[in-house]
């Protein structure tokens, strides 16, 4: 049963989500004031920004409790989407700060989260599923090899 199996794509799932959830609860509590480090901004709250991770969060958290397949699913469609919010970031950061309600260019500490974002889930997502088929000299399946 895959509600059952834990693998790395579900681990992704509760830990990312968990996160996203966190972050967007975060973003709640600070408010339009966010947080700021040196005069950068770490963390802000603008309201497309705040429902891009509840949304996030919770997609990815019940992906994770509904099954590796799903979780997998959904960290490649998530991977993706956040490679193309990553390579948007770093090549026009003024439209996509715009787009997600900032006055102004998207902040750096965003751009970075959505590239670690992409690794983590396309690596849930695609390279770790290969992981799991890799097969032993004489042909079978890790996971059944006893």
């Amino acid at each position: 049963m895959d509600a059952r199996e834990f693998g790395i794509a579900r681990i992704y799932g509760f830990v990312f989500g968990i996160t996203y959830l966190g972050v967007a609860l975060t973003e709640v509590l600070l408010g339009a004031n966010g947080w700021r480090a040196d005069g950068n901004v770490i963390l802000e709250a603008t309201p497309v920004q705040n429902a891009v991770h509840w949304l996030v969060g919770a997609t990815v958290l019940v992906s994770a409790l509904i099954g590796e397949t799903v979780a997998r699913m959904v960290a490649r469609v998530i991977g993706i989407v956040f490679v193309v919010l990553t390579v948007w970031g770093f090549i026009e950061r003024d439209s996509l700060g715009t787009v997600l309600g900032f006055d102004g260019p998207l902040p750096w500490s965003y751009n970075i989260v959505h590239l670690i974002t992409a690794i983590a889930a396309l690596f849930a997502g695609f390279a770790a599923s290969r992981a799991y088929r890799r097969e032993t000299s004489g042909g079978s399946d890790l996971r059944h090899a006893a």
